[in-house]
């Protein structure tokens, strides 16, 4: 056999290894990352399939077993924002009721105290803790007031967020003429739904001050789809109703 001969044998046979040895390669990269991949996409599959059900688990969950007791609905609750021993913060006030002119006693609260429940029975949403404040470890454990909006029982407009996977969860299924009613220490004020309306989180308008009395409730609004929104679902209410209440005196 010639050196040509021999040299082109070996070229041939460092050839086939180098293909036997890519091929082996692809096979072991293939058989890791296929399995890999379908699990991905099962993963996917079954995310999507139970993301809306366990957010009902959640929200029902979190009915059932919250945290709020007779002793948080209490004039003095368990504040991170304020000492235990602040004073409380009653005001009277002047209201019209049936053209007559009350007085009447309001507790304004500090911040992050549990303020008022939340109740639309239409759309689901049951005994929902409202706070004063809107941080994010508030939203954790209910809706949030915010402090900038009137106070509940005066004039004006009364805003209220949550978050749209629990709290929340339940308030794209209000409708307009659905009954809401909030509650404090010293109100109850009875309200009827009067308008629903998607604005961007850039727009102010329906969380400023207004010259009418309302109750505004809003949340993020991405139409049913996974994921961070820019927009925000609200709910304009207009009060039908006020049953003020005699306030115990602080302990």
């Amino acid at each position: 056999m010639s050196n040509s001969d021999t040299v082109k044998g070996a070229e041939q046979t460092a050839r086939v290894h180098k293909t036997t040895s890519s091929s082996r390669v692809l096979r072991t990269f293939t058989y890791v990352l296929t399995p890999f991949l379908i699990l991905c996409i099962l993963c996917s599959i079954g995310y999507l399939a139970l993301y809306k059900p366990y957010n009902e688990f959640i929200s029902n969950f979190n009915y059932v077993f919250s945290d709020v007791t007779p002793e948080t609905k209490s004039l003095r609750t368990l504040n991170k924002y304020r000492d235990d021993d602040a004073p409380i913060q009653m005001h009277e006030i002047e209201v019209e009721v049936n053209g007559k002119t009350e007085q009447h006693t309001m507790v304004y609260p500090y911040y992050g105290d549990y303020y008022a429940t939340l109740n639309c029975e239409a759309a689901g949403m049951k005994d929902i803790p409202v706070y004063s404040g809107q941080a994010d470890d508030i939203l954790m454990k209910g809706a949030g007031w915010y402090n900038a909006s009137s106070y509940i029982g005066k004039p004006g407009n009364v805003v209220i967020a949550g978050h749209n996977h629990t709290d929340f969860y339940y308030l794209p299924n209000c409708k307009v003429g659905d009954t809401v009613t909030l509650e404090t220490v010293y109100v109850k004020i009875t309200y009827e739904i009067t308008e629903r309306v998607i604005f961007h989180e850039t727009d102010y308008t329906y969380v400023e001050p207004t010259e009418d009395d309302r109750l505004t409730l809003y949340t993020c609004w991405n139409n049913g789809r996974l994921g961070m929104s820019e927009w925000r679902l609200c709910y304009i209410c207009k009060p039908t109703n006020y049953e003020w209440k005699e306030v115990p005196e602080a302990e």
